[in-house]
């Protein structure tokens, strides 16, 4: 799954002014423009049935708002699904079958024709017919009506999703004008701050401000003119966004220049967490570690110091699953394997591998898929020989298959516990989550994922060590102190920037 650059403030920036982070609806006195944002990638579509790689789904919220969306704040607030086209929230019928919400009312696209009520059905059969995601989103949608005079919704489901308002909270579910055709689209009318405009030679798309659009909780936006330009070299997007060549960029900065970017441009440039997950995946079918005692004896001897270290830095320490802004975190206090920053006890998981009886068994280690895969890998291996265990690292796909211990990290399609937790490979967790998903928003019944995490943490079902993070880049003409927020789920918000 490719990630997205889902940002966090994770520093202590009071943010205000521009649509600031405590007020996304604000006006700013540093309204009109133009930016130029810098991406690794292009989107894959810029039609909101199809949208789905992160440089998209960035850009199209601010085009096309669905019947849900996620709150317009940085941290948690910004991962609690809000009305965006309907008037309030909807809550399922008793039996778990039937949705329904109700359109706000005056509602145009960008081409000043009338939403109704049916686009949204329209919109979601064209979604499906077109993405294979939108089809596992919607799969157990039977069927979508709608009453024009009462812009009334209802979805009726063939068992219960509790998953649902995440869905509706997607692009693909934004409705679409009467006529669009089910092919790809460069354009789509949708309903939001701004609009996709004709892409100019070299960009990847350029979006125009819609100043006429009023929807509660839904930022207007500042600058007039947002184009995107892909610019694949990370070097090359850090040196556009110094000289000015480029306004904003995402992402981690090369090792080469991070020095000078975290004291130079300090006043420009801020890391952010993110809602990735880091972690250990154990193998619990297979010796050594079907032995609780031995996955705990990993959880005892991970040292968080060097695993920073080890990501240049680009890791938040924790020892939860869930992570900070989703719904059920609760920081574990104290860690039940202790505080791990530079002391990891390695006292403790030597006895307690030397108390089992599968230690003699030889381990496979896979560092995962990421740029520091093979430097993860070789710290496992370490890890594990300095508390008895047999280890060395797994050199071809087929023992990367094998291996019974991988480095691996979690950023799910939405922000809900349960996507989280159910990496754990047990029956008892797995049942435990279904149950609990099926009780309603996860806001509400926080204590009880938390309580989850902290069995999967304990029993070493999964060895969390942190959180990934990630910086933004602005140029030197950008309202960094007061125009900048970033979204937990979207990354950065584009619709905050403003020129100074």
């Amino acid at each position: 799954m490719r990630q997205l650059t889902a940002l966090a403030v994770a520093g202590a920036a009071v943010l205000a002014g521009c649509n600031a982070a405590d007020d996304p609806e604000g006006g700013s006195g540093r309204e009109g423009g133009s930016v130029v944002i810098g991406l690794a990638a292009a989107p894959d579509s810029m039609d909101p049935a199809v949208a789905s790689s992160p440089e998209a789904l960035q850009a199209v919220w601010l085009a096309h708002t669905p019947p849900l969306t996620y709150g317009r704040r940085e941290g948690g607030a910004g991962t609690a699904v809000v009305p965006g086209l309907a008037e309030k929230v909807p809550e399922p019928s008793e039996d778990g079958l039937t949705w329904e919400f109700t359109l706000r009312e005056g509602l145009t696209y960008s081409d000043e024709s009338e939403v109704r009520a049916s686009d949204f059905e329209r919109g979601i059969r064209r979604a499906r017919a077109l993405n294979p995601g939108a089809r596992r989103a919607f799969a157990r949608v039977r069927a979508i009506s709608a009453n024009e005079r009462t812009r009334r919704v209802r979805i009726q489901l063939e068992r219960p999703d509790p998953l649902l308002p995440y869905a509706l909270a997607s692009p693909w579910a934004s409705p679409v004008p009467a006529g669009t055709p089910s092919q790809e689209l460069a354009a789509v009318p949708g309903v939001g701050p701004y609009v996709v405009a004709r892409r100019e030679r070299g960009t990847a798309y350029v979006l125009t401000r819609r100043r006429t659009l009023d929807l509660p909780g839904i930022p207007r936006g500042n600058v007039d003119v947002i184009s995107a330009r892909v610019v694949p070299s990370a070097t090359a997007r850090v040196t556009a966004a110094i000289a000015g060549r480029i306004d904003a960029i995402q992402g981690e900065p090369p090792t080469t220049v991070l020095p000078e970017m975290r004291s130079k441009y300090k006043d420009r440039y801020s890391e952010h967490r993110t809602l990735s997950v880091r972690y250990a995946q154990m193998d619990l079918g297979r010796r050594p570690f079907r032995d609780e005692d031995v996955r705990r004896a990993v959880s005892f001897a991970l040292d968080e110091r060097t695993l920073v270290r080890l990501e240049d830095g680009f890791l938040s320490p924790s020892c939860d699953m869930i992570p900070p802004g989703v719904a059920g975190y609760e920081a574990a206090d104290p860690c039940p394997y202790g505080e791990r920053e530079g002391n990891a006890d390695l006292v403790e998981a030597r006895d307690l591998v030397e108390a089992s009886p599968d230690a003699d068994a030889r381990v496979l280690v896979d560092g995962g898929d990421g740029p520091r895969a093979d430097a993860l890998a070789r710290y496992g291996v370490q890890t594990l020989d300095k508390i008895g265990l047999r280890a060395r690292t797994a050199r071809t796909p087929a023992e990367r298959e094998q291996a019974q211990l991988r480095f691996a990290s979690e950023l799910p399609d939405i922000p809900h516990p349960a996507r989280y937790l159910e990496l754990a490979d047990d029956p008892v967790i797995g049942s435990r989550v279904g149950l609990l998903e099926l009780e309603g928003p996860p806001a509400g019944h926080a204590g009880g994922w938390a309580e989850i995490d902290r069995e999967v943490v304990s029993e070493a079902l999964l060895a969390p060590y942190g959180v990934g993070l990630t910086g933004t880049l602005l140029s030197e003409r950008m309202d960094a102190e007061n125009c900048l927020r970033v979204h937990p789920v979207r990354g950065l918000d584009l619709s905050s920037l403003c020129v100074r």
